[in-house]
């Protein structure tokens, strides 16, 4: 019979040791002596770090699902308690005007170098996956379209190592990528090749990506929904320059332009209720609080009825936010941070995430967490990453507070 303890440790683990085999195997004899430390605890400034005995650990796991609901109230009671120094109002709105020239020397320094191509899009959201393409089949077609992997997978690693400070949410991708090349899958058949790609007069939906940075999501989707129109956006000049550059970009299927979408409206080209799909890929947390009703607000008249808005963004108590209260000072108001580049982040709860939609007129249909354990075995540490993920939709039906009337349209919204 299980003790306490050991429930303890195989619910921190997040999965059960005992029932699920793992893809890497690794000899407890190279860890006898040695313990996991889980960072949250290091991090939040906790007295006495948690830790997993070696013996209990029957193999290893460098990415695997992991209970929020524990990881929550290992963090909570810390950052309560220690984070109090907040940066000064003056400080604050230096940062909030100088916001868009801080992330155009971002991209300008990084250029496409810094962020991984998100391919693992379409899985999540299913409007975005009209063929139902299967993991394979995505691997297979990312696969092909890299001339030589191993020179890219080099550039990478360089490119990886040379940029530390903002580059947290590439460890969501390169760790897909490790657990996806532990299978070999034969190229059974190019899909690709027998597709017909749309041009804009003939295209069936209308896809806008907010905060496109250098293209990283938007290009790899472009194949995979051939039927659809894309625009994507950043407020950075040097952003849509780089998007604007890619071997792929062709006005036939995208246009790309600058907006910031925090204190402009949208380009007369942006319709109202013209935008079947929304995407806001880690782009929500990169601007004020005080500045979510206008950029929703703004979105939600662009879409049609019927029309959604996915999100993923940064997740409160991420391995992110505990290394910005570990260094102190960061702190700009209630989870919202400072990087040391000038650019910031925010962490979103669920709640948090969901009320912001809703109170513009969005219902929600999901608002939840992701939230994985990454453990790095030669360091012996155990990391908790969070985000939040959400589908949001413009209702059919709407009131018109003018004249008290109900208007009810046809969704056209792409499936």
């Amino acid at each position: 019979m299980s003790t306490s303890n050991e429930k303890n440790d195989k619910t921190w683990n997040g999965h059960d040791l005992d029932g699920k085999k793992k893809k890497e195997h690794w000899n407890n004899n190279d860890l006898e002596g040695k313990k996991w430390v889980d960072m949250n605890t290091k991090y939040s400034g906790a007295t006495t770090e948690k830790s997993v005995i070696d013996q209990e650990i029957s193999n290893e796991t460098s990415w695997d699902n992991v209970d929020w609901d524990f990881v929550k109230e290992q963090t909570a009671k810390y950052i309560l308690e220690k984070e109090t120094q907040v940066i000064s109002s003056e400080e604050k709105n230096k940062y909030e005007q100088n916001a868009m020239n801080h992330w155009d020397v971002f991209y300008k320094n990084n250029k496409d170098k810094f962020f991984k191509d998100r391919t693992y899009l379409h899985l999540e959201f299913p409007e975005l996956n009209p063929m139902s393409l299967n993991r394979d089949q995505t691997r297979i077609y990312f696969s092909d379209k890299k001339e030589n992997p191993q020179v890219q997978q080099s550039n990478n690693s360089n490119n990886n190592n040379n940029n530390k400070n903002n580059n947290d949410e590439n460890e969501e991708v390169e760790n897909r990528e490790k657990e996806e090349k532990d299978e070999i899958v034969e190229e059974k058949d190019k899909w690709w090749k027998f597709v017909t790609e749309l041009k804009k007069d003939e295209c069936k939906g209308t896809v806008m990506e907010v905060g496109c940075g250098a293209g990283n999501a938007v290009f790899p989707i472009l194949k995979i929904n051939p039927e659809k129109y894309f625009y994507a956006f950043d407020f950075s000049p040097n952003a849509v320059k780089l998007v604007k550059s890619h071997p792929n970009y062709n006005e036939d299927r995208l246009t790309a332009f600058v907006c910031d979408i925090a204190t402009q409206q949208l380009p007369m080209f942006i319709k109202d209720n013209s935008i079947d799909i929304t995407l806001m890929i880690f782009v929500l947390s990169a601007i004020s609080p005080e500045r979510f009703d206008h950029v929703l607000s703004t979105i939600y008249k662009s879409l049609k009825p019927g029309g959604v808005v996915y999100v993923r963004d940064y997740g409160l108590y991420d391995l992110t936010q505990l290394r910005f209260l570990a260094k102190q000072g960061r702190k700009l108001d209630e989870h919202f941070y400072l990087r040391s580049d000038g650019t910031r982040t925010y962490f979103f709860t669920k709640e948090i995430l969901q009320a912001a939609f809703e109170k513009v007129g969005f219902i929600t249909e999901f608002s939840s967490y992701e939230t994985r354990e990454l453990r790095n075995r030669k360091r012996m540490i155990s990391m908790y990453r969070v985000w939040v993920r959400g589908k949001f939709v413009k209702p059919l039906e709407e009131t018109n507070n003018n004249n008290n009337t109900t208007t009810t349209t046809t969704s056209t919204s792409t499936q």
